[in-house]
């Protein structure tokens, strides 16, 4: 089995006439294998954790807010990856036919950036909710997040099919991996507007909710000074500690995950696309673990999202304690 795993991986790069390496495509290598086991358990994952939050969500009135609003959005794009991944289990990324291919990546691509324009949405909506509070019922109303979630969606498919439109590259030989049948243009452009803009807006945004988060605390520190409110110096400096503590966990799990699942996977295909394929092994491993990194986002998302909120917290607390109850009732 190791044998015929290096001749895959062998025959994978071979000379062209110009004696430049070049890189055929091979649906059998190791590296596709491996993606093919890891992805069932991680779609399982994607798919049950952003059901049973679009549930949650559904069901509890408190949680039609705007702000669940988005998260609910945030969970059906995330539930759309776990949709997609389940048409690359079918086809072990073999369609025979590149439009059918062109359609699977179409819809990875559409729903991976509709779940990132979506975090910067959230991220955008608590910047208003802190900043600028109030004015926020005027600034955030239902209408404009509805029209803000409709472009988002409306660009996310446009950019995902603008390969099925005919920007495509040349012969398709039976294997549907990213790199080898996107256009490099194609690709900066996606991941310039898909991922590089809304992930420096959320870290412009976190940073600036950090920075007026400790003013906001030594505004309150100064008052509390003045009319002698404190009890003591320790526990003060114990009360700024943990304030700033949660400011620091929420800007690391939540822009700290997005950094972890998608970085590698963007900094990668950038180092492969200027080699202009000179690493063949690289180009495996971008499409098969990497990416598996970048789509394990989808279902921690609900974790930070959502699960880290009290009300979310406290709602699924008690339905549990109520299907305890019923079930030790019967």
């Amino acid at each position: 089995m190791q044998d015929l795993d290096w001749i895959d991986l062998l025959k994978s790069n071979v000379l062209d006439k110009s004696g430049k390496s070049e890189c055929t495509p091979n649906v059998n290598n190791i590296h596709e294998r491996i993606k093919q086991v890891i992805l069932i358990p991680l779609t399982v994952l994607i798919i049950l954790f952003n059901v049973l939050i679009l549930l949650c969500l559904i069901w509890n009135r408190k949680f039609h807010t705007q702000m669940y609003f988005l998260v609910a959005t945030l969970g059906v794009a995330d539930l759309f990856v776990g949709c997609v991944s389940i048409a690359t289990l079918v086809t072990w990324s073999s369609e025979e036919m590149l439009d059918n291919c062109l359609i699977r990546i179409g819809f990875t691509v559409a729903t991976c950036i509709a779940s990132m324009f979506s975090l910067m949405l959230i991220a955008i909506e608590r910047f208003i909710a802190i900043s600028y509070s109030l004015w926020y019922r005027s600034m955030v109303t239902r209408a404009k997040l509805g029209v803000a979630v409709t472009f988002v969606w409306v660009l996310s498919l446009g950019i995902g099919f603008l390969p099925l439109m005919g920007w495509r590259t040349g012969p398709y030989r039976q294997y549907c991996s990213f790199l080898y049948v996107l256009p490099e243009k194609y690709i900066l452009l996606t991941f310039t507007v898909g991922a590089v803009i809304p992930i420096a807006i959320m870290c412009t945004i976190y940073v600036k909710l950090f920075k007026n988060a400790r003013i906001h605390i030594k505004r309150i520190e100064a008052v509390e000074n003045v009319c002698g409110i404190r009890k003591s110096g320790s526990d003060s400096s114990f009360r700024v500690s943990s304030r700033s503590m949660k400011s620091i966990k929420t800007v690391v799990i939540v822009y700290g995950c997005v950094l972890v699942t998608w970085c590698p996977f963007l900094i990668a295909t950038v180092v492969q696309i200027s080699r202009k394929q000179e690493s063949c092994i690289l180009k495996d491993l971008i499409g098969t673990h990497l990416l598996l990194l970048g789509f394990s986002n989808s279902f921690l998302n609900p974790l930070i999202y959502v699960v880290r909120t009290k009300d979310f917290r406290n709602f699924i607390t008690g339905l549990c304690q109520r299907r305890s109850q019923r079930s030790w009732i019967i």
